[in-house]
């Protein structure tokens, strides 16, 4: 259903807004709730996602939910909540101020605040990005210029009504997926069972690989087709993408990814500069860097990840450039060769690097 009404005047807009509020007060809205929304519209719509309109302060959340203020606050921030300097302000409404508390399971399950903190940022993004792509997508399907506030209010609360039920339900079997694959990919060796803890640090390779010429691009096309060029790399990357070699992150322009294993990395990143170059994006430059790095958020940190980036930086276009630390770690792999690319000075690294530009062998 696309709704389309022509633009309205002045005069036409109030009684727009006066229908508007006549519609929520017959759906039992009151007015002191109706004046303090900043969008009225969707009043039914976050009654449907649990919000009646009562607000509460942190401390009557804390003390109802038998949890610290100041650690309450902390996740507050980890949510997104904005900062409130008065615990006893009645400034959050009453069901994201709970769910914020309840992410208080992080902490029972065994975290400290520190981790909690980090495990529920990581979460929060990744659901923002999400909940981002599926309103743009929700907009461009249902909404036209010139829909009137009743309109818009009653496609908007059918739509949720609609889609909001499976896409928890979607959101729960994906999260349950990703911890199967993260059990299975995490395998504890005898030593580690012998020592009764995970080690600090894994041996890991690490690749990053972004669009050569992306800055002379930004020059000359619009922001939403470089936008366009990023999201196509990551879409790529993706589609190349298995186990044992798992997908990081995107950082602009480029994307990252880390294996426990050297060969298939490698081989994922000559895959994605071929299927790249088939999709008509720019020359993709690839660095590879091997060594110990700590996982934490699921991101990625250590001297590997650091050399790698750097080693992306000098990387000719269309090529794979390799420390000598992950061409070793690649041992006899019959289908990869090596050239040299000779030793490098890398900003930021204090020695000399031996580099080596990689092959599929016979090619």
């Amino acid at each position: 259903m696309l709704i389309v009404v022509p633009d309205l005047g002045a005069n036409e807009a109030q009684r727009d807004r006066d229908e508007l509020v006549a519609w929520l007060v017959d759906r039992e809205f009151t007015e002191e709730q109706i004046r303090a929304s900043s969008a009225p519209m969707l009043l039914p719509t976050y009654r449907i996602m649990g919000d009646d309109g009562e607000y509460v302060s942190t401390r009557e959340i804390a003390e109802s939910m038998n949890i610290d203020v100041s650690v309450l606050e902390r996740l507050q921030r980890a949510v997104g909540l904005p900062r409130v300097d008065d615990p006893d302000a009645t400034v959050f409404s009453k069901v994201d101020a709970e769910a914020a508390a309840r992410t208080r399971y992080f902490l029972d399950a065994g975290l400290d605040v520190e981790e909690a903190v980090a495990a529920i940022r990581v979460l929060t993004d990744s659901l923002r990005r999400f909940a981002s792509m599926m309103r743009d997508t929700s907009y461009r399907m249902f909404f036209a210029p010139g829909a009137t506030e009743v309109e818009l209010a009653e496609v908007i609360e059918a739509r949720a009504k609609e889609s909001i039920p499976p896409v928890l339900l979607v959101v729960e079997g994906l999260l349950l997926l990703e911890f199967r694959r993260m059990y299975e990919s995490e395998g504890i060796d005898a030593a580690e069972r012998t020592a009764g803890q995970l080690p600090g640090a894994r041996q890991v390779a690490v690749a990053f690989a972004d669009l050569a010429g992306f800055t002379r691009l930004g020059e000359a096309l619009p922001p939403e087709d470089l936008a366009r060029l990023a999201a196509r790399l990551a879409d790529l990357t993706y589609e190349i993408v298995d186990e044992p070699v798992r997908f990081v992150k995107t950082i602009g322009d480029a994307v990252m990814l880390v294996s426990h294993e050297a060969a298939p990395l490698i081989n994922a990143m000559l895959d994605l500069i071929d299927s790249a170059a088939a999709a008509g994006l720019p020359r993709l430059r690839v660095g590879v860097a091997a060594g110990p790095a700590v996982s934490r958020a699921g991101d990625w940190f250590g001297s590997p990840v650091n050399i790698a980036n750097r080693v992306t930086g000098v990387a000719p276009p269309g090529g794979v450039l390799v420390t000598e630390s992950a061409r070793d770690a690649v041992g006899c792999e019959e289908s990869l060769a090596w050239s040299s690319a000779g030793m490098r000075h890398l900003k930021g690294v204090p020695v000399e690097m031996n580099l080596f530009l990689a092959h599929r062998r016979g090619s």
